[in-house]
């Protein structure tokens, strides 16, 4: 059986995994709750980034000038 650190690992990776190691992988989370609460928050993480990146931002002109300014500054030190 897979531990948890093997199982955070997996569930962190966006690796393809063999029919076997998805049934390990399953049988481990039915059977812990610290993991499977871990993969839920995990999943509800990745959601919240997917949506926040999805939205588009309406950038002002001068903002932009401003930030992109800024940004010369710090790297011409």
């Amino acid at each position: 059986m897979l531990s948890c650190k093997e199982i955070t690992r997996i569930l962190s990776s966006d690796e393809e995994l063999r029919l076997i190691k998805r049934t390990e992988l399953r049988m481990h989370l039915l059977m812990c709750e610290h993991c499977s609460n871990y993969n839920k928050h995990l999943k509800q993480m990745k959601e919240g980034f997917k949506k926040f990146f999805k939205k588009k931002y309406e950038v002002k002109p001068d903002e932009l000038t401003k930030l992109e300014e800024s940004i010369i500054k710090k790297h011409t030190r």
